[in-house]
């Protein structure tokens, strides 16, 4: 198990489903940017396979020398492991939503409490509070040296939940979190803030943006031509009927 290059300059360095970058089955994917002397990180799990990810991340480069981490939302599979990026030093940066969600722990929030019940987690499983380092919002821009991506409001799947779009290597990427996924598929959940009016506006907006790739929180990725998919999803939101669902197969 380590680091996975999945294109260039772009490492998958955690997953729950990934096997050679496994760290721990309730992980969502983490990815690592790293362009040779600048970096950060999307996504950072569960928290229970924090230590292999950091891990892997050192595989790549110093995790000191990164310019943070950014959570996609407050889900405890993409935030959990916030805290423990922040315990090595690692800048937190997320929208005002998830802060106050993470910097409270707050279980019924972040659905914590409702997944953990329907035995997504381990019954043991908590939310380990962290402040965040950096608000943003729409249209704000995170730098790490020379790379610079962009942070999109992608409200829908829950509330306050980003994407992150960047040119990497020439590619223009979007880090989806559990926005879309490949084949044009969404997550909808019955959870108190998953808003399908909200998720609508945000695919059909994702949908007038240049992706080359798509790089989900989940399953796998889209290497080419990935803004086709999210136009079928576009589409499909425009025609009133909701994209497949990614969590019913």
């Amino acid at each position: 198990m380590g680091a996975v290059e999945i294109v260039d300059s772009v490492w998958l360095v955690g997953s729950g489903t990934q096997p050679d970058a496994l760290t721990d089955p309730h992980d969502c994917h983490c990815y690592l940017i790293w362009d040779g002397a600048d970096g950060l990180l999307v996504d950072t799990g569960t928290g229970l396979g924090a230590q292999t990810w950091l891990a892997n991340v050192a595989e790549v480069c110093d995790p000191g020398a990164l310019a943070g981490a950014v959570v996609t939302h407050y889900h405890a599979d993409h935030a959990g492991g916030a805290a423990a990026a922040g315990a090595v030093g690692l800048p937190v940066i997320a929208s005002a939503e998830t802060g106050a969600a993470l910097s409270s722990g707050d279980e019924s929030r972040t659905s914590l409490a409702a997944a953990r019940a329907a035995g997504i987690y381990p019954p043991g499983y908590r939310l380990s509070p962290v402040t965040v380092d950096r608000v943003v919002g729409d249209g704000d821009t995170v730098h790490a040296g020379r790379l610079a991506v962009e942070i999109v409001a992608a409200p829908g799947h829950c509330d306050g939940h980003l994407v992150v779009l960047a040119r990497v290597a020439g590619r223009d990427i979007l880090f989806g979190g559990d926005c879309l996924f490949a084949g044009g598929r969404v997550s909808m959940q019955a959870i108190h803030d998953c808003r399908l009016d909200r998720y609508a506006e945000t695919v059909v907006a994702l949908a007038g943006r240049d992706v080359d790739v798509l790089l989900p929180g989940h399953g796998e990725p889209v290497l080419r031509d990935a803004g086709t998919e999210i136009r079928e999803a576009a589409d499909s939101f425009r025609r009133l009927v909701p994209p497949p669902n990614v969590l019913t197969g």
